[in-house]
């Protein structure tokens, strides 16, 4: 069966700007925001990987009023404007959207909801497996047979995706799809400015949809309800039908629908890559290899398979003094170190050689003329410097060039870079046993690499040979080949100096500041528990969760069986809506202050060691 994938514009671009902000808040050398962007992109590419639909489209929401706005001039009222960072990236995103083929449709008038909905049962009456990726729940009322809606989540910091179908709506729910249509009507919904019956609930609205199906089924046996329910009712009737209109999706809204300009199509690969240069978007770059055929293409590197790379252990003096001869002429050392391992790798001999005694290449380390390419060379300052050798021209950490090229992940791991720049998995090679048959591999080892499998280290100098060019050309296409060059590098002796020296702390000074961030603690905790009218454990997720979205009834994430959301997204999403958020954004922000550089400090402060000079 062939698939639709219509995504909610809107709703996924907001999910994106939310989750990737305040420190991470990404944007280009000249100022332009590309948060929202990078992570639409990343939430779209990984749906197209997984789903592989056969059709596409995005649907958005224009700044028009709708006809929902002219039967309800309330209607949405209560909804803050869309912030200036996350407007000025819509019209950026919909031309790479352009750039890529995806059917864009928004129309005036409308709602982006009402095209999903649209296009969703025009997709199920071509029998076509249709599946809407929303973070808006009001789209479960168009689950059907050929209907699945996918709500992305966000657990343990990676987001994931939920699949809603008529079975789990009724497991949900305990009623069909259609019915909750029903339910909005006598319940509204606060986020939309929808009335609903003041007073009833989703429980009670679930309850007697269960029961009587409809709206107009309850009115026609309204006698059958009893005190303040059948009061609230017959009072609010004119209500309970116009929030019943408000919450219908429109299924027949005047768009073109056409399969073949839905159809998925190859991208406009020249127009997307002139974006996502623009953009500094270097790993999606990489990802679908974008580069023109007529440059360069730095991101195939395939090994060639006349190419032996081996691996030689017992190094006599007359090895040792032809790779330092290499290592002198070329005037570059590629070279993996740690604690217990020194290994050189040879671009002549293409061979991984390991050096027994690291005093041996002391000046090697110690000649300005010769550039040293190895992984964290922070660490490597500090090992050398412990065997009193002083190294010089420590000037390329792969590592360093990682985040450079790309600041958004965690670690910078060789296994990271190998599989990103070279395209080669060193976990998989380690364990694979037809090393040599293996197409998709890239490199052959000595027979004792391949039987020592758990040891990594006999490539890492190979790795890290092989992504020197590569980095740096790289580095040059994005113009950050300076910022590595003249500002990272020399900063990472810095930061090894004040890690091996340690760094002076005015310990009276560092007391003084927790005093003052704690007397503002204090003052911030008696202003919470004043605005929200309760003295209650602020540190307890579970009682700060009670309080805003129970007590407050303040806009609530799904609760779960551990009890309310209240991340820093939940809370900036929310802000607007009481001044008890903003105290509690700064709160925490001085307990971790207080907790990180006062209270985290004090204990590794050795007094006894006192330098006042360096």
């Amino acid at each position: 069966m062939n698939k639709l994938l219509i995504i909610d514009g809107n709703s996924i671009i907001n999910r994106a700007f939310y989750g990737i902000m305040g420190n991470k808040m990404l944007m280009t050398d000249d100022g332009v925001y590309t948060n929202a962007i990078y992570g639409f992109l990343a939430i779209l590419f990984k749906e197209l990987e997984n789903l592989k639909p056969d059709y596409l489209s995005v649907a958005f929401d224009l700044k028009a009023p709708t006809k929902r706005h002219q039967i309800y001039d309330k209607y949405k009222a209560n909804r803050k404007g869309m912030p200036d960072e996350l407007a000025s990236q819509m019209p950026i995103l919909k031309e790479i959207l352009k750039a890529m083929n995806i059917c864009v449709i928004e129309k005036e008038g409308y709602e982006a909801d009402d095209v999903l909905g649209t296009l969703a049962k025009f997709g199920a009456s071509k029998k076509l497996e249709v599946v809407i990726l929303t973070g808006d729940r009001d789209s479960f009322q168009l689950i059907d047979k050929y209907i699945t809606v996918r709500i992305p989540r966000t657990k343990m910091g990676k987001t994931e995706t939920e699949d809603y179908t008529v079975k789990r709506i009724k497991q949900e729910y305990g009623i069909s799809p259609l019915d909750l249509i029903e339910v909005k009507g006598l319940m509204g919904d606060a986020s939309d400015n929808i009335p609903g019956v003041p007073g009833i609930g989703e429980k009670t609205a679930l309850n007697l949809i269960k029961q009587y199906k409809t709206i107009d089924e309850i009115y026609n046996n309204i006698n059958e309800q009893k005190g303040k329910l059948k009061e609230k009712l017959e009072q609010n009737k004119d209500l309970a039908y116009l929030s019943r209109t408000l919450g219908t999706i429109n299924i027949e809204a005047p768009i073109e629908k056409d399969l073949n300009q839905l159809k998925v199509e190859e991208w406009n690969k020249q127009e997307v890559l002139k974006i996502f240069q623009k953009l500094k978007f270097n790993r999606f770059i990489d990802r679908f290899d974008l580069y023109n055929k007529d440059t360069e293409d730095i991101s195939s590197n395939s090994q060639k398979s006349e190419d032996k790379i081996q691996y030689e252990q017992n190094v006599n003096d007359k090895i040792l003094e032809n790779i330092k001869k290499e290592i002198i002429s070329n005037k570059i050392m590629y070279y993996y170190l740690d604690e217990k391992n020194f290994i050189i790798y040879s671009e002549k001999d293409c061979k991984c050689y390991y050096i027994k005694d690291i005093y041996d290449f002391k000046d090697i380390f110690t000649s300005k003329d010769i550039l040293k390419c190895g992984y964290k060379q922070k660490e490597e300052y500090i090992l050398l410097w412990e065997r009193n050798i002083y190294p010089q021209n420590m000037m390329f950490d792969i590592a360093i060039a990682g985040y450079i090229l790309n600041s958004n992940i965690n670690k910078y791991t060789i296994e990271y870079l190998a599989s990103e720049y070279l395209n080669f998995n060193i976990e998989k090679y380690l364990l694979s046993e037809g090393i040599a048959e293996e197409k998709n591999e890239q490199i052959n080892l000595f027979e004792d690499v391949k039987e020592n499998k758990k040891n990594k280290i006999y490539i890492y100098s190979y790795i890290i040979f092989k992504l020197y060019n590569i980095l740096i050309q790289k580095m040059k296409k994005n113009s950050s080949i300076k910022l590595f060059q003249e500002i990272e590098m020399p900063l990472v002796e810095v930061v090894a100096s004040m890690q091996y020296e340690g760094i002076f702390v005015d310990k009276t000074e560092l007391l003084n500041f927790g005093t003052e961030l704690q007397q503002k603690i204090n003052i911030l905790t008696n202003e919470i528990h004043e605005l929200t009218g309760e003295e209650f454990n602020i540190n307890s997720t579970k009682q700060l969760g009670e309080v805003l979205f129970e007590k407050l009834k303040l806009t609530a994430k799904k609760k779960t069986k551990t009890g309310y959301s209240t991340d820093v997204d939940v809370l900036e999403n929310i802000k607007h809506e009481h001044p008890v958020i903003e105290k509690l954004l700064e709160y925490r922000q001085l307990v971790k202050l207080n907790s990180t550089y006062v209270e985290g400090l004090i204990p590794y402060i050795n007094e006894k060691d006192r330098k006042d000079t360096f």
